[in-house]
């Protein structure tokens, strides 16, 4: 064979080859440039909170008038067994109040159904909760008692969300959640109410019972809702 034409079978596969260079660098940035036009969304983790439970504590009862020196202020009110959750931390750096929602099942109903941001109060300042707050509804077939709590008395006679910052939008560390225990069955209250006219805090076989309340911590956004937490009040007994 002459040398010429072993040299343009030579200058043929060289230049195939750079041909095939220059396409594959095209469908590469055609890909680049398609791929670039998706945005994917990839699953997030779930909020989550970790707290510390500390037991024998006690609260005033800001949340029943029957047990204030002045129901007009709540200025002081008696104390009451509680249980305190404290915040220790959460992951991501911020958490809006008004996407977790606290749901406590007692005796297998549904008690209550609030936001944090609902639950919400500055004890002893006076406000009430407001007429968008979450009501507490029945706790299977226990009988709360004659009076207001056998139809719908405020949250906060059960439980309410303490904030160390009050008013910002976010779960902080050193945040509260105070649940009242029911004291005994001998309880009389400030207005000589024996037993008492309505119900102070989950009723003591909440704690003694297992899986009889527990408490669900749930944050939603848009259409989607995840768990943080839940706890039976049972787990709380020997804090």
């Amino acid at each position: 064979m002459h040398r010429s034409g072993l040299r343009r079978r030579r200058n043929h596969r060289a230049v195939s080859s750079v041909i095939a260079v220059v396409i594959l660098v095209a469908i590469t940035v055609v890909l680049v440039g398609v791929l670039a036009t998706f945005r994917f969304n990839f699953p997030t983790q779930s909020p989550k909170v970790w707290y510390v439970a500390e037991g024998n504590e006690s609260e005033e009862a800001w949340g029943d008038p029957t047990d204030c020196s002045n129901t007009s202020i709540y200025a002081s009110c008696d104390p009451l067994p509680a249980v305190f959750l404290s915040v220790t931390s959460f992951t991501p750096s911020f958490i809006p109040l008004n996407q977790l929602q606290l749901i406590f099942i007692c005796n297998g109903t549904q008690l209550m159904n609030g936001s944090l941001t609902a639950l919400s109060i500055v004890p002893g300042s006076g406000s009430n909760p407001g007429s968008g707050a979450p009501v507490l509804k029945n706790c299977g077939t226990w009988n709360w008692g004659s009076g207001l709590g056998t139809s719908g008395t405020f949250f906060n006679r059960l439980l309410y969300y303490q904030q160390k910052t009050p008013g910002i939008p976010g779960i902080e560390e050193g945040d509260i959640l105070v649940v009242y225990s029911h004291p005994k069955l001998d309880f009389t209250d400030r207005s000589g109410n024996f037993p008492d006219d309505d119900y102070h805090g989950a009723p003591l076989w909440c704690f003694t019972v297992e899986n009889a309340c527990t408490l669900y911590l749930d944050y939603t956004s848009g259409t989607s809702t995840s768990l943080v937490f839940s706890i039976s009040l049972f787990q709380l007994s020997g804090v």
